[in-house]
């Protein structure tokens, strides 16, 4: 838990996800910033409007899903049912966004969600803003 806040705001932070942060170098607090701002959880799967499905609780979209299926293995519903699956996956595909933005952070962070830039920009501010909430 996060030291120093009161009982109603303490995040737990899963294990996982702080391995899975230091594993791809990226910092905890904007990974846990990034699963708060997804609002996925355990078994959640939400069809967006392009036909393409969110899995999980880092709602990673079916064009990664298929990628890193093929890549590695890793399955949809593993991304759907698997919290710690789903953290490490959203962890390689956040460090691998930040490369692509040339080791930008904040640039790296809006292509988890999209290259288009103004739902990329709105995505960013949703994230710093819910970074502040601990």
């Amino acid at each position: 838990m996060i030291a120093d806040t009161p009982p109603s705001t303490q995040l737990v932070i899963p294990e996982c996800m702080a391995h899975a942060a230091r594993v791809y170098h990226i910092p905890l607090r904007g990974f846990m910033a990034i699963w708060l701002t997804e609002g996925g959880k355990i078994g959640m799967q939400n069809k967006n409007k392009n036909g393409t499905i969110d899995y999980g609780p880092f709602q990673i979209n079916t064009v990664w899903a298929k990628r890193i299926a093929k890549d590695y293995g890793v399955t949809p519903e593993l991304l759907t049912n698997d919290f710690c699956s789903a953290a490490m996956v959203s962890a390689y595909i956040i460090k691998y966004n930040i490369i692509q933005a040339g080791g930008d952070f904040w640039e790296g962070i809006g292509r988890y969600h999209s290259a288009t830039p103004s739902l990329k920009e709105a995505y960013i501010q949703r994230v710093y803003k819910n970074s502040m909430r601990f």
